[in-house]
């Protein structure tokens, strides 16, 4: 009898893919989903944040139609921060600006998103409302939202005098600096209202991650809307509360608005004014301004995400 002999057959060899495990595939994918930003990182933001370093190190001329740059060290930060008296108080009409609005957003935000996180009917309709702003924020559609803001503002002033309410704080006891300070969060409402849509979503997506069961036990225990409040909303809330300083910062130092003479300007085109209407080494005092200014946004945020972090309360 002949003895049969088996063959062992040979299985296809797998792909790198499919030998690779779990872990490192989420990181392939992650990687993958990350690197269009990552390009644009490095080409649109890294590359001309170096260059403009350069540029504020350097005296520019023109030589053959092309730039040119002598390295002369910090002496354009010298005369941007020395002798030109007007930038350091336009820096700080920024820093002023960004006290002002910032935690009056947070708050705004946060109350428009507990309201918007309620059952009731019509629910969805009024989130479209709030979303809304986000989505018309660019291109014409902001110049026109700006002329009809121009307009409302125009209008609510003659037919809404604040000025009852102001001799109302005022005689109440309230400093006269804590008045103005209201009366202008309520004259520019509508400002607020449609630069904190994206806060409101990031708050709407913090409260529908907690718990319902937290709130089911602190009513349990007898506990009252502000006693939940304090102790359950706004803990749960915190790293959403960090997350929206970040970006309410750097928004309101990107829109930062400056007064030069008798007119209003952002402080992005007193910049570009400085840098472009003059000659060739103006583009180095340009530089230096637009350094400063992203440093003092770095720092600022720095500080704030340092204090802040403190209390922010991450649940597992």
């Amino acid at each position: 009898m002949k003895k049969e002999t088996k063959t062992a057959v040979k299985k296809p060899a797998l792909s790198w893919y499919k030998r690779m495990d779990f872990s490192k595939k989420t990181a392939l994918w992650g990687f993958i989903f990350l690197l269009p930003w990552l390009i644009g990182l490095i080409f649109f933001f890294i590359r001309p944040l170096v260059n403009t370093l350069w540029y504020s190190l350097c005296h520019m001329e023109m030589v053959n139609g092309k730039f040119s740059g002598t390295f002369i060290g910090i002496e354009n930060f010298k005369w941007v921060l020395g002798v030109n008296a007007d930038y350091t108080r336009h820096l700080a009409e920024a820093f002023t600006q960004m006290a002002k609005e910032v935690p009056f957003q947070i708050f705004v935000a946060l109350f428009i998103a507990m309201l918007l996180n309620g059952e009731y009917k019509g629910r969805g309709f009024f989130r479209a409302v709030f979303v809304i702003p986000i989505i018309l924020a660019t291109g014409i559609a902001t110049f026109t939202l700006a002329e009809v803001k121009t307009l409302t503002t125009e209008t609510t002033e003659s037919v809404m005098n604040m000025k009852w309410l102001e001799d109302l704080v005022i005689n109440s006891g309230i400093p006269e600096e804590l008045t103005t300070l209201l009366v202008t969060y309520v004259k520019n409402i509508f400002d607020v209202v449609t630069t904190c849509g994206v806060q409101i979503l990031l708050f709407l997506s913090g409260l529908q991650a907690i718990s319902p069961t937290l709130y089911e036990v602190a009513k349990m225990e007898g506990c009252t809307q502000f006693e939940t409040f304090c102790k359950i909303t706004l803990p749960m809330v915190s790293p959403t509360i960090l997350v929206c300083l970040v970006y309410s910062i750097a928004e309101s130092f990107a829109h930062a608005t400056v007064t030069v003479g008798e007119t209003t300007k952002a402080f992005s085109t007193y910049i570009q004014e400085i840098t472009f209407t003059g000659a060739a080494e103006y583009y180095g005092y340009g530089a230096a301004m637009s350094f400063i200014y992203f440093a003092a946004t770095l720092v600022t945020v720095g500080v704030v995400c340092g204090i802040v972090s403190k209390g922010v309360f991450y649940y597992d």
